[in-house]
């Protein structure tokens, strides 16, 4: 093709006609300029569909990590639902004045935690690759706040407020005052000193306390999980289309 056009190059300027070699080359230069344009939109084409398909690999990889992490929040709201319960049931025998041996495994279900383990790796890939790759800005906000903020929080109460709450509270309290029963279960061991003692009743109130919070922070964060993965849901049939 080159070949092609320097042959009637050479032909216009050996026949001295400069005008028609003039607009050849104009044409010639013109389509050099379409070629090239032409390229360039190809490439800027498949590299737009390149980040497309990662885009789309990145939300699958997500939401499946996403379902994973509900699956693990729901397990951590029932844990804490059932030391919640034991705490009161507690609270309430020393509060009645009234015990029974059938309340040992109550008395053996007021201390115990939680730590809630989060899928990470599609987040980590997406910071990778730049969280820009997310074209959706609404999207891309619900992610960096559910993993860079609610998911660093729910880190900070279950390490540093609960488990410090369990070992300097609640594990000294069984320490002093309950024994290991017959059957492995704690009991009182001197249960009317016990109900009298404000100090043990102060510290099983605040754990109710501390589980109704950690209940409604983990049921906030099941919301937003929920929400961001019927989100990426909507995404994806958008970038499929």
């Amino acid at each position: 093709m080159i070949k092609f056009f320097r042959k009637i190059r050479h032909k216009l300027l050996l026949k001295d006609k400069f005008s028609k070699y003039m607009i050849y080359a104009i044409g010639e230069i013109i389509l050099v300029v379409i070629g090239i344009l032409i390229a360039l939109g190809i490439n800027n084409w498949n590299d737009q569909n390149n980040l497309t398909n990662k885009e789309t690999s990145l939300l699958i990889e997500m939401k499946s990590n996403l379902e994973s992490d509900l699956e693990g929040l729901k397990w951590d709201i029932n844990k804490n639902e059932k030391l919640l319960k034991a705490n009161q049931m507690v609270l309430k025998s020393l509060n009645s004045g009234v015990y029974h041996d059938s309340l040992n495994l109550y008395y053996t279900w007021i201390k115990g935690n939680t730590v809630f383990v989060k899928n990470t790796s599609a987040f980590k890939n997406l910071e990778s690759f730049g969280l820009d790759i997310i074209k959706n800005d609404s999207l891309r906000i619900k992610i960096t706040n559910l993993y860079s903020t609610r998911y660093e929080y729910i880190r900070y109460i279950e390490q540093v407020r609960d488990e410090k709450f369990q070992y300097e509270q609640i594990i000294p309290q069984i320490t002093k005052h309950l024994r290991l029963s017959s059957q492995n279960l704690y009991e009182p061991i001197n249960f009317d000193a016990l109900s009298k003692n404000n100090e043990f009743r102060s510290v099983i109130t605040l754990n109710c306390d501390l589980r109704n919070y950690i209940i409604t922070t983990y049921k906030d964060i099941e919301k937003m999980v929920t929400e961001l993965i019927d989100a990426i849901e909507l995404e994806l049939k958008d970038l499929n289309k």
